[in-house]
């Protein structure tokens, strides 16, 4: 995937190019950081130093079972391992699992990799694979339950051979296992340290780097696993340190006066003036996810769909994502972004039209408009977003409120339908089925449906999505489901962002995938 030229406003990037540059990325090879020079030859990776990373919050737990977090995952790709993990073109290519045939469409069989230990020194084996799928589905406290939620049992065939067994036909679920679902904790840990490993993850992941410690608000260490099975590449570095840096100059200054060396992600405020910094390299990836806002459909005011087509008609997308995002993503149509396969960019974002809107106020029985409440986390991005859409709602006729909330109360009150209008930024996930299954299903254990949406016609297309596994085909129902949500609108999508990533220049051989997590097996220092 080829990264934006240094010194190019992010500003000027327009949907065609944007739509061509995602396009580039699932078809042509990745740019490692550092490609822009021209070397006549790169240097050969060394091993040795730490390297800092500046974060944008606190992880919130060690455990890849109890994980509601994104920060938690780009720690833990570094910490832990799937069965199955992605290629820069979002391909799916072997993990823990070296090989998997499916006999048929309700039965994977995983040839799992001999000579792999856990870092407490036991081994990773099919009892090993077949423990954590059965925590996965039975730990009260689970978040993974409805990933898993189509495994009916796991078998064990023989030490290094397991066979998943489903209810039903899952086309997502390989996909679905390159993240936390598939990854693999030592079972011994888990029995032995219980609600600890939230905390402390020593000896619990077979990755190429060692948990070591968590100073809460102040930093997290890994350090080189010099037992890592794969003996390819890295890891190189001596350790990783993550720290916590919520403020977004804060972080930037500490970037540019050496004290860390990646961010994992630049404020759209400050993508042009870090592109212009020559002694910044800057990584974009155009990422998989889709920022929104859930509309509760079990109570007023959005109970009514022709007053949720009021407010939709009544958004200017490309306003905000220029003076809100500086064009650091594109408008978005629906959950499926530009970076997977499965978008169709035939269906337009929903425009702007006044007019109608006024004319779904009549039908939703508010001919002079109404009232409702947005909820919104307490960030200046957020902010400054909500305060653009509460003034095209007035013209409108359409008066909202703003309630700023911090991350847990937000999560609270959506698991809780305790709102209007709420806010949702989903990191994505590399099968479409990750952006759209679990926000619109009907069927208990679908957590992320805070809208209440229950529609038997998208309940139906989200079954056949998974039900089929011709490519083309799922793409079809992906655009059908698409249309199907521009009109029902349980959710309004506003933006598919850009994941700018910055670094010092002595960061070498990184290598971007657009599930946008730091993966550092292979990153050195110069």
């Amino acid at each position: 995937m080829a990264a934006m030229e240094p010194g190019r406003n992010a500003q000027s990037v327009s949907r065609r190019a944007f739509l061509g540059w995602c396009a580039a990325a699932s078809g042509a090879p990745a740019a490692v950081l550092g490609a822009r020079r021209a070397e006549a030859q790169a240097p050969a990776p060394k091993k040795g130093g730490t390297l800092r990373v500046g974060f944008y919050i606190e992880a919130a737990t060690m455990d890849p079972h109890l994980s509601g977090s994104k920060i938690d995952r780009q720690v833990y790709h570094n910490i832990y391992e799937p069965l199955v993990t992605l290629d820069v073109r979002l391909g799916i290519k072997p993990g823990l699992a070296e090989s998997w045939t499916q006999p048929d469409v309700r039965t994977l069989v995983f040839k799992l990799r001999r000579g792999v230990k856990f870092h407490d020194g036991t081994d990773f084996n099919a009892e090993a694979a077949k423990f954590n799928f059965n925590r996965m589905k039975t730990e009260p406290k689970s978040v993974r339950k409805g990933e898993v939620a189509s495994i009916d049992s796991v078998d064990v065939v023989d030490p290094y051979t397991i066979k998943i067994n489903l209810k039903r036909p899952d086309a997502a679920l390989l996909a679905t296992l390159t993240d936390r679902a598939g990854m693999m904790v030592s079972p011994k840990v888990i029995q032995e340290r219980g609600s600890e490993l939230e905390r402390n993850a020593k000896g619990a992941g077979t990755g190429p780097f060692e948990f070591v410690e968590w100073v809460k608000d102040d930093h997290l260490v890994i350090k080189r696993n010099e037992a890592y099975w794969n003996k390819q590449g890295g890891p190189y570095l001596d350790r990783i340190r993550y720290r916590p840096i919520p403020d977004d100059t804060v972080k930037l200054q500490s970037l540019q006066a050496g004290e860390i060396d990646v961010m994992d992600y630049v404020a759209p405020r400050d993508v042009a003036a870090v592109k212009a910094d020559r002694n910044i390299v800057v990584v974009d990836v155009p990422s998989l996810a889709a920022f929104s806002y859930q509309l509760n459909t079990t109570r007023p005011p959005f109970n009514a769909k022709a007053l949720r087509q009021a407010v939709a008609y009544s958004l200017d997308l490309d306003q905000i994502v220029k003076g809100v995002w500086l064009n650091v993503g594109v408008p978005a149509n629906g959950p499926v972004p530009p970076s997977s396969w499965a978008y169709d960019r035939t269906i337009p974002p929903i425009k702007r039209d006044l007019a109608r809107a006024k004319a779904k106020l009549a039908e939703g029985g508010q001919p002079n408009g109404f009232g409702f409440t947005m909820t919104t986390a307490n960030i200046p991005i957020n902010i400054q977003e909500a305060e653009v859409i509460q003034a095209q709602l007035g013209e409108a006729g359409i008066a909202m409120k703003i309630k700023l909330v911090d991350a847990a109360t937000q999560l609270a009150n959506g698991n809780s339908r305790n709102f209007d209008m709420i806010s949702y930024q989903w990191s994505g996930r590399p099968d479409p089925d990750g952006n759209s299954y679990q926000f619109f299903k009907t069927t208990p254990g679908t957590s992320l449906n805070w809208s209440g949406i229950s529609n038997p016609q998208i309940d139906a297309l989200l079954d056949r999505t998974r039900e089929t596994f011709n490519a083309a085909e799922r793409k079809k129902l992906f655009s059908d489901l698409t249309r199907i949500l521009q009109d029902e609108l349980p959710m309004i999508y506003i933006v598919h962002p850009i994941e700018p990533k910055a670094f010092a220049p002595r960061v070498q051989g990184y290598e971007p995938i657009p599930d946008g997590m730091m993966r550092f097996k292979d990153v050195w220092l110069k």
